[in-house]
């Protein structure tokens, strides 16, 4: 397949993806690799709450994609500690998304 050529003003369109640990890691690199020859401009992000204690940096980088996506999928966040960390940032960009998707998740996070 040819690869495409994209007009310098596709906007992107940003997908962020905040799930327990890495375990999505590996197929969500594969489909990005896939999606981006389809959709101009996709940038597909994994964010893994495990990595947030340890790492504060990965947090930082889960709120800033969070504050520019325009879908957000949240999976697997039970653990209090994850919701509170992330929570806030979920409800400010809920209403500015194109898509929420919520799933097998706490209640207050599948509610946005």
């Amino acid at each position: 397949m040819p690869k495409r050529i994209l007009p310098a003003d596709v906007p992107p369109v940003r997908v962020v993806i905040v799930t327990l640990d890495s375990h999505l890691a590996a197929p969500i690199e594969r489909a990005r690799k896939e999606l981006q020859r389809d959709i101009p401009g996709l940038q597909l992000d994994l964010h893994a709450a495990a990595e947030w204690s340890s790492d504060p940096a990965a947090l930082e980088r889960c709120q800033a994609d969070v504050a520019q996506a325009n879908i957000i999928i949240a999976t697997m966040l039970f653990l209090d500690e994850h919701i509170r960390a992330i929570l806030p940032d979920l409800e400010a960009r809920a209403p500015h998304c194109d898509a929420f998707v919520g799933c097998m998740a706490a209640g207050e996070v599948i509610r946005l």
